[in-house]
Formats: structure tokens, sequence, C-alpha cells
């Protein structure tokens, strides 16, 4: 039963198996749940649910209805993608965060009633509109895995809301999270930026001191107006 299980956790797993120079090298580090927030709230979600709170304003039940049908599809609009995913903590949670409210609105929307009385989309969000890209073969299986246990878990509570069993299984392929160096990439072949709403993430850090000469040789290819990078920061690029 994986109810109570939070799919961010592998991050946390997955950092554990590293040994820590392996980890200070590539600048890899578990971002916590509440960092997360730190990033995503500001710059999506609080206006979402802004929104929706606004919507819950609405006296005419009709008018109510029809508005948070048009923000459901609004939620399965949006793309993200981040860049240095790891174990995909930032695109899961943002996922999770999203089929929430999909959920709450999903809650006022069925009047008690059952699945087979909606005359709508049920689930707009899914794991397909988020996009990641990472280096580490493993930390792509890791974030994979992670955000198919998300959906899982939020296809279980919305079965509860609307009182019915939904066809979620077998697992169908999900390939957005691309195998790769980000800087050594076009990140239009992941995700094409008019498809595109927000970038996000925690990219590694690696100070100039400690930067190898690839590393450094990364930059300046994303940073080709400047003769040199000096002491920036490897997470600038």
């Amino acid at each position: 039963d994986w109810r109570n299980i939070s799919p961010t956790i592998f991050g946390a797993v997955f950092e554990s198996t590293l040994n820590k120079e392996t980890q200070r090298k590539g600048g890899m580090h578990y971002t916590s749940v509440e960092n997360i927030h730190k990033v995503i709230d500001p710059l999506f979600l609080d206006d979402l649910k802004a929104e929706y709170k606004a919507i819950l304003g609405y006296k005419v039940i009709g008018q109510r209805d029809n508005a948070l049908k048009k923000f459901l599809k609004k939620l399965g609009s949006l793309t993200f993608l981040d860049p240095a995913c790891g174990s995909g903590n930032f695109l899961t949670e943002t996922f999770l965060s999203l089929r929430r409210l999909e959920n709450d609105a999903l809650r006022l929307l069925s009047h008690g009633q059952q699945a087979m009385a909606f005359d709508f989309d049920l689930i707009n969000v899914h794991i397909d509109q988020f996009y990641g890209i990472e280096i580490n073969d493993f930390a792509v299986s890791v974030a994979r895995t992670a955000l198919w246990i998300a959906e899982h878990q939020m296809m279980q509570e919305t079965e509860d809301i609307i009182q019915q069993d939904m066809d979620f299984l077998p697992l169908k392929s999900y390939s957005n999270i691309h195998e790769g160096n980000a800087l050594r990439m076009d990140w239009e072949e992941v995700v094409p930026k008019e498809k595109l709403n927000y970038i996000m993430g925690n990219p590694p850090f690696v100070g100039a001191m400690f930067m190898s000469k690839e590393k450094r040789d990364e930059l300046e290819e994303a940073f080709p107006e400047c003769q040199k990078v000096g002491e920036i920061d490897y997470v600038s690029g």
C-alpha cells in the first residue's frame, strides 16, 4: 500500500547510495520538499491556488462548476522542465501539487455522484506534462519510478472521490526524463520551447576551484560570448 509513502523519499535514498566525493564532484544533493516549495510556490503554485480560491467564491453553482472545469483544463495544459532533475523531486512534487488541486476540484464537482454521471474529463494532469534531463542513468530510473508511484497514489485518491475504480494498470511508457548532459544537448530536442511553461530545479553547484577541465569546458560552451568564464559557479550554466 503506497498511499502514505512520499515518492520524493527516493531522492534521499538515491543520495544515500553516493559517496561524499561523488556528491561533491557532481553537485548531486537531495532537495527537500520544503525547499522545493520555496521555488515552485512563488513561480506558479501560489497563483494557481489563488485562482482556485477565487472560483470557490462563486455564488451560483453552475458558474462555479464551469469555472472549475476550465481550471482543470488549464492544469492539464501546463508543461514543466527540470534540466538537471536528479531523482525527479521537483517534477514529482509539482505533479503531486497539481493533482491535489485537481482532486479538490473534482471533489466539489462530483456533488456526491459517481464518475459515470460526469460529462467532462476526470483526469487532466498527467506525468507526460513533466520533462527532465539528467546525466546519471540510475537517477533517471529513480525519477521515472517516483513519477509512476505519484501517479498511482493520486489515481487512488481520485477513485475514492468518485467512488469508482479507474483503469490505471498496466503502466504506460514514459520517456520524458532524458539521460544526458544538459550543457551539451539541445533542450528543444527534449521539449519545444513554444510548448514549455516553466523551467525549474536545483542544478548542481560546483565552485570554480573544484571544477574539472571538462566542467569548465561545458561552461565556456554555455557562454560562447565570454572569452573566459572566470570564477563563475558551475550552476550558472
